[in-house]
């Protein structure tokens, strides 16, 4: 699962991202000191849609990922929806970010590719990490995902005006903890 994607990441020479450094050394794939380059984040795909109709109103540049999170507050009728190479390591095809109505939260949606079977384990770690009340996960017979949708308030180190691109790097550090935590359980 992770292992063998990390593994072939580092067999390949590719960039790591921090997490994925600390994880290779962990799983003794590569050394402490090894020079290893840092990866950067790119997203081919940046919309902003229409929460209602999923309509995208506009396919946003870069320099958007820029913008504060706090936009979401100012534009709760909207979500942003991303895709990133990067996704490919953690099962994920693209995150959505918005502001939960009911919650007032701000959520990252993603559909996760993790076996049914770790329905248990999967939600008591989501309960544990960002509280029973504040996420949903609900798993699709029909694609074999999970739809998975957490605050990112409850995330350590999130605040509302930091970078929306920052933010999606505190998703994606969780989602690799949760399948690090999965992988050893197994």
């Amino acid at each position: 699962m992770l292992k063998d994607k990390i593994a072939r990441i580092v067999a390949e020479n590719e960039a790591l991202f921090p997490i994925e450094k600390e994880y290779a050394v962990k799983q003794k794939l590569i050394e402490e000191n090894a020079e290893i380059n840092n990866k950067e984040w790119s997203f081919p795909v940046i919309e902003r849609c229409l929460k209602e109709t999923e309509e995208v109103i506009k396919g946003e540049s870069v320099s958007f990922m820029n913008e504060p999170v706090s936009y979401f507050t100012k534009h709760a009728d909207e979500f942003l929806y991303v895709e990133s190479t990067a996704f490919e390591t953690i099962g994920v095809d693209g995150i959505a970010l918005e502001m939960d109505d009911v919650f007032e939260t701000t959520t990252g949606l993603f559909g996760l590719k993790v076996q049914k079977k770790w329905s248990a384990f999967l939600k008591e770690y989501l309960a544990a990490n960002v509280g029973s009340a504040t996420y949903s996960a609900m798993f699709s017979d029909q694609d074999g995902l999970w739809d998975i949708n957490i605050p990112l308030d409850q995330l350590e180190g999130f605040h509302k005006d930091m970078a929306i691109k920052d933010a999606m790097d505190l998703v994606y550090r969780f989602i690799f903890k949760l399948l690090e935590a999965i992988e050893a359980a197994n």
